[in-house]
């Protein structure tokens, strides 16, 4: 064997082995790092206006865009988990008492209730063949998604110091990246193989759908959030602009979303005696308020990004099924990549022929 060729293969697996510890190294703190680069990008233009307005001091506008970045945007998501956690706490302790019989008689109130009781009279038979109780298998259902709810909610409360860290630790790598961000993206451009207009086409690419990104989970946690009080309204609850706030807050929350605030109100309904009402809440917010940014977040997403919605929806879900929550910003970006990465790829081997974002844009006409 060569021995160029033998101490390259030795370098290559040098290198794999230490990206390799890297990796192991930076893996409890990955979702960390990733949230602090989506922050730190989609608010990198504010920072750059800042800095102008500091000439020579990147390290003063860092040390300022930081705070205001952490006190807007991280402080009121925690203080929201931590109300949640209370609220949450209450109904799975009122549900508790109701299944353990301490509490009013929800069933019984639910039954004779003059549009339900015939409901349950003419699937009455059905239940009996498929040997289904339902006075012993609703409430313990419901009790296990209220344990399920609040343990999902308080489940950051409950690592209160890894949370601190991670907290602390992202505070940290924003400073940086405001700082060094820039610096470190020009080596990182320099040592790849890529033409200066290759690596704009690149960014350009990551900029426009980190916001397409950032412009349609917004944009979805605002319809979700009017289409929640509007049913609050509807249901006849209290302050339905105050919840279809807190419903668009907590649309941000992956898995669960608005339920953590139109499931206890429909609960609370139903406990109450106004079981239509309760019921037509529990039904709204299943099927539109909680399903509708299936539907509207990649559609929002693709028509900023300028790709087709059925690669932002294989993006979406994928990444979070990959990456997990971080998953819905990281997915599209990647898959986004690596259609930019495969065009210049066509255009090295192929300079004669047409481009794929080309080919795609005519298909599309067509």
């Amino acid at each position: 064997m060569d021995r160029r060729l033998f101490f390259a293969l030795m370098n290559f697996f040098f290198l794999l082995g230490f990206l390799y510890l890297v990796y192991r190294i930076l893996a409890p703190f990955l979702d960390t790092l990733g949230w602090a680069g989506v922050i730190g990008i989609a608010t990198y233009p504010l920072y750059r206006r800042l800095r102008n307005r500091l000439p020579g001091r990147s390290t003063m506008a860092a040390s300022i865009m930081t705070p205001l970045v952490v006190i807007t945007l991280v402080v009121p998501f925690i203080l929201f988990i931590f109300v949640l956690g209370g609220e949450l706490t209450q109904v799975y302790q009122y549900l508790e008492k109701v299944t353990a019989g301490g509490g009013p008689d929800v069933l019984g109130t639910l039954s004779r209730n003059s549009v339900v009781q015939p409901v349950l009279e003419r699937i009455q038979p059905l239940l009996t063949m498929l040997d289904i109780e339902v006075s012993n298998t609703l409430l313990p259902a419901l009790k296990k998604l209220a344990a399920f709810l609040l343990g999902y909610s308080t489940a950051i409360l409950k690592n209160f110091f890894l949370m601190i860290i991670k907290l602390v630790l992202m505070v940290i790598t924003l400073f940086f990246l405001y700082r060094d961000g820039e610096a470190f993206l020009q080596r990182l451009l320099f040592v790849l193989p890529l033409e200066e207009a290759e690596s704009d086409a690149l960014l350009d690419t990551v900029r426009r759908v980190l916001s397409a990104v950032i412009y349609g989970i917004l944009l979805t946690c605002l319809v979700q959030g009017i289409l929640g009080g509007i049913g609050f309204w509807f249901s006849g609850l209290p302050s339905p602009i105050l919840f279809g706030a807190l419903m668009a807050v907590a649309a941000l929350v992956p898995v669960v979303g608005t339920a953590l605030i139109w499931l206890p109100g429909a609960l609370w309904l139903i406990a109450g005696g106004k079981v239509v009402m309760g019921i037509v809440l529990l039904v709204w917010g299943m099927f539109v308020v909680g399903m509708i940014d299936n539907l509207l977040r990649p559609l929002f997403i693709s028509g900023r990004a300028h790709l087709s919605l059925f690669i932002i929806a294989l993006g979406v879900l994928g990444g979070v099924f990959a990456f997990g929550p971080l998953g819905v910003v990281t997915g599209p970006i990647i898959l986004a990549l690596f259609l930019a990465v495969f065009e210049i790829y066509v255009r090295r081997v192929f300079p004669g022929g047409s481009s794929f974002r080309e080919s795609g844009e005519e298909s599309r006409r067509d």
